[in-house]
């Protein structure tokens, strides 16, 4: 089956519309209060944002670095051993962290039902919809961490084997050396790729899924499977729809940052603070929540704005 074209415009002007409908036609604070913080809700566990990196001493000598870190890393281990209450504490406040992302990461999955339950129906309600929507946000929660966890050590594993590739003993020297750069930047590929396949994977699920889940009462196995046969012939669109989400986020960051610096910077540390960045930025967000499902409708007409 041949790709059919969807359309990218017309959903984003009828999210739009809602948009406008919902918090400015007439403009309710309250409804804002109440709507913003569905929508907190429902982003609790997807700003996070983890970087890193590693350079070798200026002597240029790989083999060195890697002894170093080996032998810096040996001499902390036998530190905690050797301080008990110390690495206690650690280790209890590993779990504690542990436990609240786990929070975080449940709160979500029941938030981003509550947050596009009043984005399609138009209302602004916290309590009815978290308890209505229960079974579906523990669905959701469960293959989020699921896929975090293959998502983890696919990661590591890569950062690993790229470190070990640079750091290794004698690997810059010579012949290795072409070796170790040709191993790195075929990593880095295989790691690029595995990036925008994990993407698209929480991209379809929040953007797509997860509206098949609230319309059909469905699980988030079959949900998928539902969306999969919606998608047959249509995977260019979709992963199009990827790249235009893409656009309009680096398009309304400019301005952020743009008003940012209009307002002295004001606007930055009104945006940082938890909740009251998420009202503030309202009007993009339940745009963005209303073209998702105006987009998949394309493919699935029960779906839709109500």
């Amino acid at each position: 089956m041949t790709d059919a074209p969807m359309s990218l415009t017309a959903p984003l002007a009828r999210g739009w519309d809602r948009m406008v409908q919902m918090l400015f036609r007439p403009f309710d604070l309250a409804k804002w209060l109440v709507v913003g913080f569905a929508a907190w809700l429902a982003g609790l566990a997807d700003g996070g944002n983890y970087g890193g990196s590693y350079g070798p001493g200026s002597d240029g000598d790989a083999g060195m670095s890697r002894e170093k870190i080996v032998e810096d890393a040996r001499a902390g281990w036998e530190w905690l051993l050797a301080h008990e209450l110390v690495a206690g504490l650690i280790a209890a406040g590993c779990l504690l962290l542990l436990v609240l992302v786990l929070v975080v990461l449940w709160v979500s999955s029941r938030g981003k039902f509550v947050f596009l339950d009043n984005v399609v129906h138009d209302r602004a309600e916290i309590a009815a919809p978290w308890t209505r929507f229960r079974r579906l946000g523990n669905s959701l929660f469960f293959f989020r961490l699921v896929a975090g966890l293959v998502c983890i050590p696919v990661a590591l594993g890569l950062a690993g084997l790229g470190a070990w590739l640079a750091l290794r003993p004698g690997g810059w020297a010579h012949e290795e050396g072409v070796a170790a750069i040709a191993g790195i930047a075929g990593t880095a590929a295989l790691a690029a790729v595995a990036v925008v396949a994990a993407l698209y994977l929480f991209f379809f699920l929040n953007a797509y899924v997860v509206p098949l889940m609230h319309r059909h009462d469905l699980g988030v196995l079959a949900a998928w499977r539902r969306f999969l046969d919606l998608a047959w012939g249509h995977w260019g669109s979709l992963v199009l729809s990827g790249l235009f989400v893409f656009v309009l986020y680096a398009l309304a960051f400019s301005a952020i940052v743009v008003t940012g610096f209009m307002t002295c910077c004001l606007g930055f540390l009104l945006l940082a603070l938890p909740y009251v960045g998420t009202v503030l930025l309202l009007p993009l967000i339940v745009t963005y929540r209303a073209f998702t499902v105006e987009f998949i409708a394309q493919l699935d007409p029960e779906l839709g704005l109500r």
